[in-house]
């Protein structure tokens, strides 16, 4: 499989959730310092960038052997949810930032998220369930063709970021600019 793939089912969402070159440039709350929101979006876009960095290898295809079809693609479907969970939970920890939309902006990246685990762990719940290489595949196959689900989740996590009025944050965060970047396309 190649990693354009595995994109999609991250660059969708995760790209778009923390990082934006538009939306509005409302100020943050008087008592919150433009550091102090950068800061924030910075963790944030470092929670996304948590699962992204998970997301950017290759599962092991054995065509050869398909118990080890079976278990290595389980196993990496495995990294890939506890990945989205460190990541929800990292979220979850930053509801109370600096800005007063915060909480509004941390709810709907773990939302996102919570729709990518959801398609990693029915998917791994597929292919544990299935008995030959060839429903392996399929329950694998199937979640690739289930990643434009995702766009539409993107594109809810981005109306919700410009509502909040954190781009000018995320374009002076860190973490922010390196998901800004493409993947590897090999």
């Amino acid at each position: 499989m190649r990693r354009t793939v595995l994109a999609v089912l991250t660059c969708c969402l995760l790209a778009v959730t923390a990082c934006s070159s538009g939306g509005s440039s409302t100020s943050a709350s008087p008592t919150a310092s433009e550091a102090d929101v950068v800061a924030w979006m910075d963790k944030v876009c470092g929670a996304v960038d948590g699962t992204a960095k998970a997301m950017s290898d290759e599962p092991p295809i054995d065509m050869s052997d398909p118990a080890r079809l079976k278990t290595g693609l389980s196993d990496w479907l495995g990294t890939k949810v506890a990945a989205v969970d460190k990541s929800i939970s990292d979220l979850k920890g930053l509801e109370n930032g600096p800005h007063p939309k915060s909480k509004e902006l941390a709810t709907a990246a773990q939302d996102g998220m919570g729709q990518i685990r959801t398609l990693l762990a029915d998917t791994r719940s597929k292919l544990d369930a299935s008995t030959d290489a060839t429903q392996a595949i399929t329950a694998f196959t199937e979640m690739v063709a289930r990643a434009s689900e995702l766009e539409k989740a993107g594109a809810d996590v981005q109306k919700k970021f410009d509502e909040t009025g954190l781009a000018t944050a995320a374009q002076k965060a860190g973490n922010c600019k390196g998901l800004q970047t493409s993947p590897p396309t090999s």
